[in-house]
């Protein structure tokens, strides 16, 4: 972020938030059975995924499920209170071994397409592309969109790992990143007409070993998209985005070279400074050789495209987290400030019964409380993928949880339903959507303030531990009856404003296009749930476009 957006976000968040007792008001009770979600089969290994997004774009969250060989992947569907598991139906009811998938619309056509990495010769390709077309149902493109790769024979413990995805060369197609677990990264770069190119070695992160997640972000405000890998035996990438294709680690210059047994990531604004703190999951082992294993959060503290994080994890008292693997910011009671799940444990041994852990904010960027116990998130089952999502728009924020097992049975796949009372809190859903190639705004910035202080909540595609979260905007904003202004910033480089929005709705906002740039008053708000028609005139949208790659 330059110097010049982060005085634009300067925040009063006491003045809109004050601190109160650590006393979170919401808890999470187990409503798998009553939504209809059974048992999953993972397959062997280090962690399994689930994807918590609106595949269908009707305004609910669906979650797709990846199984073991010889169980048949699972796509459930909202229903609005229930879910119909359509996975065979659609086209998606793969037998191969399916470990991590990842929505994203591959060819710019304004659905949401599904990416799989399979982790055995059962499968036909290291990967499945599946396009979405009406009905829905899913045809497997894999060979004719360049993204087939021999299957790779992989032991227990070596398999894929997080897939994130984003615009690395400002084309407006997303681009893919895949980590693997102990092979070399690879990435897709999107041809723009249906299809990729593998630019794994060409770019230069080929190079990355025994990665976990990863997740694509412009970290230093300068316009491109860099990639951030967590690694396992070595130090975490920064993958810094050069403009011509390729990318240079500069993790170490950042403070982002966390060098323990990093698995998963979650990239939030927790202390409302206006940029992305990073916060990984790790093995807790204070006394281990060569040096403590902790979860690690790290503060962005950054000033313009000078990259600086501090770590801070037990000064935020974060670091305890046990055997850890899937975390996410979310703000459970709509007080406005950004509290932190993560889940953990391991097949056998000392870790094989960790809790999950619940850390409460009070806000202003002052230390975390664990609420574990308090809000019934602290089962001592082996935890995997953890994401957060409105299920049942209620609007509040519910868990859904994969776990795992070392044995290739059914375990349990959560869908943890937050009871936060009624009326004790207000929120705001924003989903920008943009007419261009880039349908769902993966890489845009959301911004809504409320008496001062201003929250920050990014659109991404890939999170957690081999998970991802909707492709929208969650904002608990407390008391307050009307969020004074939201902004999008979008990928390409425009804003959309808007003043005076009524809470508890959600809306969605379109960018426009006309010939492939915006033109004129291009944004349009519509309510899609609850509240007043929002519709009224809006300033103009920024009309300068990112450059695309140099020749």
């Amino acid at each position: 972020m330059t110097a010049t957006r982060r005085a634009s976000v300067a925040l009063a968040v006491f003045c809109a938030f004050p601190a109160a007792a650590m006393a979170i008001d919401a808890f999470f009770v187990d409503a798998s059975a009553a939504w209809g979600i059974g048992p999953h089969v993972p397959e062997n290994g280090h962690g399994t995924g689930a994807a918590a997004v609106d595949f269908d774009d009707d305004g609910l969250v669906d979650l797709f499920v990846p199984q073991a060989a010889g169980t048949p992947d699972r796509l459930y569907r909202n229903l609005g209170g229930s879910f119909a598991e359509i996975g065979a139906a659609v086209g998606l009811g793969s037998l191969a071994s399916s470990r991590v998938g990842l929505w994203l619309d591959y060819d710019g056509d304004g659905d949401l397409d599904r990416w799989v990495a399979n982790d055995d010769v059962l499968a036909a390709s290291s990967f499945t592309l599946y396009r979405q077309d009406p009905g829905p149902v899913f045809t497997d493109v894999t060979v004719e969109a360049g993204v087939f790769k021999p299957p790779i024979v992989l032991e227990e413990t070596h398999h894929w790992s997080g897939i994130c995805a984003g615009d690395l060369n400002n084309d407006g197609y997303l681009d893919v990143f895949t980590a693997q677990w102990p092979g070399p990264g690879h990435l897709f770069l999107n041809t723009g007409a249906g299809g990729f190119t593998d630019a794994s070695a060409a770019s230069g992160v080929a190079v990355v070993r025994h990665a976990h997640q990863c997740a694509m972000e412009d970290f230093d405000g300068d316009g491109w998209t860099d990639i951030y890998v967590a690694i396992d035996f070595a130090a975490n990438i920064l993958w810094h985005n050069q403009h011509d294709g390729t990318f240079v680690d500069v993790a170490p210059a950042a403070g982002l070279d966390n060098a323990m047994n990093d698995m998963g990531m979650a990239l939030a604004d927790y202390d409302d400074d206006g940029d992305f703190d990073v916060y990984v999951t790790n093995i807790f082992l204070p006394e281990a050789p060569g040096g403590p294993r902790h979860n690690v959060l790290l503060r962005n503290e950054s000033v313009g495209a000078v990259l600086d994080f501090d770590e801070v994890s037990a000064a935020m008292g974060v670091d305890q987290g046990y055997f850890g693997w899937g975390a996410t910011f979310l703000d459970a009671d709509d007080d406005g400030d950004l509290d932190l799940a993560a889940t953990n444990g391991w097949r056998s041994g000392e870790f094989a019964t960790d809790p999950s852990r619940f850390f409460e904010s009070p806000g202003g960027g002052l230390p975390f409380a664990d609420v574990s116990a308090p809000v019934q998130f602290d089962d001592t089952d082996w935890g995997s993928s953890l994401s957060a999502a409105d299920f049942d728009r209620d609007g509040d924020l519910d868990l859904v949880q994969a776990c795992m097992t070392a044995r290739g049975e059914a375990v349990p796949l959560r869908l943890l339903e937050n009871q936060r009372p009624v009326g004790d809190g207000n929120y705001l859903v924003v989903r920008p959507r943009s007419s261009g190639p880039n349908r769902f705004s993966v890489g845009a910035l959301v911004r809504a303030g409320v008496g001062g202080a201003t929250m920050l909540r990014r659109i991404a595609a890939g999170t957690s531990y081999l998970g991802q979260e909707p492709l929208e905007a969650f904002f608990g904003v407390g008391a307050a009856t009307t969020v004074d202004w939201v902004r999008v910033d979008w990928p390409d480089g425009a804003s959309t404003t808007r003043t005076g929005v009524a809470v508890n709705q959600e809306l969605t906002v379109e960018l426009l296009f006309a010939d492939g740039f915006e033109s004129g008053d291009t944004s349009r708000w519509s309510t899609t749930v609850g509240g007043a028609d929002p519709e009224a005139p809006r300033p103009p949208a920024a009309s300068a476009r990112r450059s695309g790659p140099a020749a």
